[in-house]
C-alpha cells in the first residue's frame, strides 16, 4: 500500500485550479489530516503561539484564553493518550524552549494550520466573492490604486478591497506570512518562494523648478544636474537608492540636500525651489502644480519595472488575475 511522505517544512502543496487537481491535492495533503484528527486544532494552535511567542503567558494573551486554560491544552497534546506522547517544551522558569520533538511538530503544525486557513477561505470566496488583500509601494500606491480599484470594483461588486501601503521589505514579509495576497512594486525582487510577474516598465523623469534655467529645455540630462541640490526619497525606499544608482551610472554624484518620505513631499519641496529630483513618469502624469515642470531625462529613457508578486504556494484568490490583468493596461 502506497503511503505518502510527512511533509517536513511549511505546507508546500499549492492550491490547484480545477476540480481534479483539487482533488489530488487533497490526497497529498492526507498526513497533514491525519495528524490534524489525532490531536485537536486548537491545542496545535496553542502550542504554535507558545513556540512563536516564547512564553505561556504571551501565548494565552494571544490567543485570548487564560495561562491555566492554555497550559492544560499543551499538556494533553504531550500526553500519551491522545496526544504525540512526548515533552514538546522545556519548562526554564519563565522562559520557555522547544525539545527536539517541538521542533519536529512545530513546522508540520504551522503547516495543518495554514492550509485549514487557507482551505476556510477557498470556501467563503466561493461562497461570497471573497476579499483580495493588496499591498503597494508608496511610489506606486498613490498614483496605480485609485484607478485600478475602479476598474475592478464594476465588474466585482462582492469581492472586498483590503489595501496597504508599505515598503518592499515589508510588503515581501507580508506576502510571505500569507497576509497579503499581491504585492504591487518594483523589480528586483530575489526570492524563489514568490511568483513575480512583470507589468511594463515604467520612464523615470527629471523634476524642476518652473523657474529653473534647465525648464526650457525639452529634455535633461544628468550631466546638466551635477552641480545642482538633489532631492531624493529616504533610504528606506528603494526608489531612492535606484535613483542614486541611476546618478552613478552616469558619472554623477548627486549634491543631496534633503530626503523625504513622501514623493508628494519630495514634490512640494521641487516646487519651493530646494533643488531637483528625478521621480517616477506616473508621478508627473497627475501633477498640475505650476510650480514645478518635469523633463524626460534623454534616450534611451531609464525605467523602473513594475510587477506584481504572489505566493506560488498559497491559496490565491481567482480575483488576483483580474486585478493583475487590470493592472497590465494601467501602463502610463
Amino acid at each position: 500500500m502506497h503511503q505518502s511522505k510527512a511533509p517536513t517544512g511549511n505546507f508546500t502543496a499549492p492550491y490547484p485550479r480545477s476540480g481534479g487537481d483539487r482533488y489530488n491535492w487533497l490526497r497529498q495533503s492526507q498526513t497533514h489530516i491525519r495528524l490534524a484528527l489525532a490531536m485537536e486544532l486548537h491545542q496545535l494552535r496553542y502550542f504554535v503561539a507558545v513556540a512563536e511567542t516564547g512564553s505561556f503567558t504571551r501565548a494565552a494573551e494571544r490567543e485570548g484564553v487564560t495561562q491555566p486554560t492554555l497550559s492544560e491544552q499543551v499538556i494533553r497534546l504531550e500526553g500519551k493518550a491522545h496526544g504525540v506522547g512526548r515533552r514538546l517544551f522545556d519548562r526554564l522558569g519563565r522562559k520557555v524552549v522547544l525539545t527536539d520533538a517541538g521542533q519536529e511538530l512545530l513546522g508540520r503544525a504551522q503547516s495543518i494550520l495554514a492550509a485549514v486557513g487557507e482551505a476556510e477561505r477557498a470556501v467563503r470566496d466561493s461562497a461570497e466573492g471573497g476579499r483580495l488583500r493588496v499591498g503597494a509601494i508608496p511610489t506606486i500606491a498613490p498614483f496605480v490604486l485609485p484607478p485600478a480599484v475602479m476598474r475592478f470594483s464594476k465588474p466585482h461588486p462582492g469581492v472586498q478591497l483590503h489595501l496597504v501601503e508599505e515598503r518592499t521589505e515589508q510588503l515581501l514579509a507580508a506576502l510571505l506570512a500569507g497576509e497579503l495576497d499581491i504585492g504591487v512594486m518594483a523589480l528586483p525582487i530575489r526570492d524563489e518562494r514568490l511568483h513575480v510577474e512583470k507589468l511594463y516598465a515604467e520612464p523615470l523623469v527629471m523634476a524642476l523648478p518652473a523657474t529653473h534655467r534647465l525648464a526650457a529645455k525639452t529634455e535633461v540630462k544628468l550631466a546638466d544636474v551635477v552641480d545642482e541640490p538633489f532631492i531624493l526619497l529616504d533610504d528606506m525606499h528603494c526608489f531612492g537608492d535606484q535613483v542614486l544608482s541611476l546618478c552613478r551610472r552616469g558619472g554623477v554624484e548627486p549634491q543631496v540636500v534633503c530626503r523625504g518620505e513622501q514623493i508628494v513631499t519630495l514634490l512640494a519641496m521641487v516646487g519651493a525651489g530646494v533643488g531637483v529630483s528625478v521621480v517616477p513618469e506616473m508621478a508627473a502624469a497627475g501633477d498640475t502644480s505650476p510650480q514645478r515642470v518635469f523633463r524626460p531625462l534623454g534616450k534611451p529613457a531609464p525605467t523602473r519595472t513594475l510587477c506584481a508578486v504572489w505566493h506560488k504556494q498559497r491559496y490565491r484568490p481567482p480575483s488576483v488575475r483580474a486585478f493583475v490583468d487590470i493592472l497590465k493596461r494601467a501602463e502610463v
